[in-house]
């Protein structure tokens, strides 16, 4: 089972970076490696999602599940597809001139080979997809380094 963390101070606040990750319908519009992603149940602090992603020669589709506590913290598991384990927990801490956004990642394939395989090719997926979502706010959000208010501002 392999582990991934990255985190990383960013110029929007809490709830810009929440609203962005809670949005997993747009993944595949600018997440490297998400090709699909459609929820399938929701409420208002969890919902179900069927996605898609391809990294390298691998290929998978998995079920997920995502509770939402905004704005600070959201948790994603999932399985399926030659998933054994695949938890993602975003964290948005306020501060003074943004957030610190906070991802862990743990991820354990059903096969050693895709294990070993996926664990070489996702080295650096924690850092990339941080970083996806920083650029994604500075297109979606149109005065980055200007905090809007809770809220408000939606992509």
């Amino acid at each position: 089972m392999a582990r991934y963390h990255a985190e990383r101070p960013v110029p929007f606040s809490a709830d810009q970076m929440f609203d962005l990750v809670a949005d997993v319908e747009r993944y595949p519009e600018f997440v490297p490696w998400w090709t699909a992603a459609r929820v399938t149940h929701t409420t208002p602090t969890l919902y179900h999602t069927t996605q898609s992603m391809g990294l390298g020669p691998v290929h998978l589709t998995f079920a997920s599940e995502t509770h939402l506590r905004r704005p600070e913290r959201i948790h994603v598991t999932a399985t399926g597809g030659g998933v054994r384990t695949l938890v993602l927990t975003w964290q948005f801490t306020p501060r003074p001139q943004g957030c610190l956004t906070r991802l862990d990642m743990t991820l354990e394939m059903t096969s050693p080979a895709l294990d070993l395989l996926v664990g070489r090719l996702s080295r650096e997926a924690a850092r990339t997809l941080v970083e996806a979502f920083e650029r994604r706010a500075r297109a979606v959000y149109p005065r980055h380094g200007r905090l809007a208010r809770p809220g408000l501002t939606r992509p």
